[in-house]
């Protein structure tokens, strides 16, 4: 299909518009041997590109209703495995039943295709599900069959191989493997190559080889960007931050964790969730729809008034353990992002403390340098480089960017609920010129929407804790708002909920510990 051809050469805006085109023709066609392909395409490319794992699980089972009513079976087969491969994604081994069943489809036909992809997935959630001796005998299977038929993508068996035998204590075996996924990535999907990139890299941070794991997770980074592969991307960017901070090289730590936190904040959507789980239930009960729809037909030839009342009591009972299912998953959700909030605040702020030492005795010794300068040679140390009346160098952008963030994160100039660009660059030595555009440059931001962001980042921090009750109001007059409707909106387009919502959140939290 050209949609996924598009998709693996990277042609991210080209795949989508083939596979869109895709789309519409076959469902006005009415097409089920086509739409199950373009729908397969578009599950492909939610989680490839967009690293959106709840659309692609949905592309992938609507996919598998079109191949049954067609009588696709190898394309339902391949779905099935897809699937599988997604849960995989999601660490959770419920994609097991699914991975069995295209492997058993595949013994069942005899199609080498279909014991490959659902061994080498059948071994992937006995992996999550730390039976790391049944992942290899799967694995073993999948590696056979893939030799012998000479299979694209070995880079995958091989990654896998490499986890278990790590998880086994088997390091040195281990790295081997991930050296055979790497010397085959020419012949490997990108996500796989990626894959071996971030489980390489894990073992030689164990070992303390930092500079090596540095360099193989960059790698895997660059080639996800060059690529438009989102998969694994926060991992390798998780881990490099991890990486920077074991070898105490804690600004680039702090970097990459903000750019990890980037990556990760999208990855919570509730209704997404809810979608999937309706879909997938359907699918495990479609064996049994005949017979409910018989049941339906002789329930209606007998339908009294007693019937009614009680159709009526159920009504109301799915419509309430619906309605509580919904809170319950608001609320648990809204608990994981507070959690994740503190935790991060946390982790940035043990992070900055290490970072603030360094820097004090940094000064300390330049202070004492100077000391002894002066003493010596009695002449002054120039002056900071102003940059009103000249023009920027990147240097000088990359200076005058971090003079701004020290100045609204340690002086909390934001407060001031009347500052402006001229207070600001009267401050840095530079004008409001040159101060919009390191703003923009550094984060496509204006001052205004930057500003707000700090006043933003301190709520949550101040709302993070639970013995601050402070009031809502006071809060936002304390931190430069000037008014309440903009903290409501800036805090709420942050967190998904309201100050007063996060607040009850953090407090059944800490009751909760």
């Amino acid at each position: 299909m050209s949609g996924q051809a598009h998709m693996m050469k990277g042609n991210v805006k080209e795949a989508y518009s083939h596979l869109g085109q895709a789309r519409l023709i076959g469902e006005s066609n009415k097409n089920d041997s086509a739409l199950c392909s373009v729908y397969n395409g578009l599950g492909l490319y939610a989680s490839n590109v967009q690293k959106d794992y709840y659309r692609s699980l949905t592309y992938f089972f609507k996919g598998v209703e079109a191949a049954r009513r067609c009588h696709y079976d190898r394309l339902y087969s391949i779905l099935l495995s897809n699937i599988a491969g997604i849960y995989y994604l999601k660490n959770d081994s419920t994609g097991l039943k699914y991975a069995l069943e295209c492997y058993e489809l595949g013994h069942e036909r005899k199609d080498p295709y279909l014991i490959y992809s659902g061994s080498t997935n059948t071994a992937y959630m006995y992996y999550l599900k730390s039976d790391y001796n049944t992942a290899l005998k799967y694995i073993q299977e999948a590696e056979f069959t893939m030799v012998q038929n000479d299979f694209y993508d070995q880079s995958n068996v091989y990654n896998l191989y490499g986890y278990i035998l790590h998880k086994l204590n088997k390091d040195d075996e281990a790295l081997v493997f991930f050296r055979k996924a790497l010397d085959l990535k020419e012949q490997g999907n990108i996500s796989s190559v990626m894959n071996s990139y971030l489980g390489y890299a894990e073992i030689l941070m164990e070992h303390h080889q930092y500079d090596r794991a540095v360099r193989m997770l960059k790698a895997g980074i660059e080639l996800s960007y060059q690529q438009a592969n989102a998969i694994y991307r926060s991992d390798l960017l998780k881990a490099l931050s991890r990486c920077y901070e074991e070898d105490g090289m804690l600004v680039e730590a702090l970097k990459y964790h903000k750019l990890y936190q980037l990556e990760t904040d999208s990855l919570y959507n509730a209704e997404k969730e809810r979608a999937v789980g309706e879909i997938r239930a359907k699918y495990d009960m479609e064996r049994q729809e005949n017979e409910i729809k018989q049941n339906r037909l002789e329930l209606l030839e007998k339908e009294n008034k007693m019937q009614l009342l009680i159709a009526g009591f159920i009504c109301i009972f799915i419509a309430a353990s619906l309605l509580y299912y919904l809170y319950y998953r608001k609320n648990k959700l809204y608990l994981t992002i507070v959690k994740q909030n503190q935790d991060a605040i946390r982790r940035e702020q043990q992070l900055q403390n290490k970072i603030d030492e360094q820097f004090a005795e940094i000064g300390r010794q330049s202070a004492l340098l100077q000391e002894y300068l002066t003493d010596s040679t009695k002449t002054s140390l120039p002056q900071p480089e102003k940059y009103a009346s000249s023009s920027l160098t990147d240097e000088k952008k990359q200076d005058l960017f971090l003079r701004l963030e020290t100045l609204l994160r340690e002086e909390k100039v934001f407060t001031d609920n009347l500052l402006t660009k001229e207070k600001v660059a009267e401050m840095l030595g530079t004008n409001r010129t040159y101060l919009s555009q390191i703003i923009n440059e550094q984060t496509k931001q204006t001052f205004t929407q930057f500003v707000n962001g700090f006043r933003t980042k301190e709520a949550v921090r101040s709302l993070s804790d639970p013995d601050n009750q402070t009031p809502l109001k006071a809060i936002s007059a304390e931190l430069g708002f000037n008014s309440m409707t903009t903290f409501y909106s800036q805090f709420q387009a942050a967190t998904g909920m309201t100050p007063a919502q996060y607040r009850n959140k953090v407090q059944e939290l800490h009751k909760n510990r």
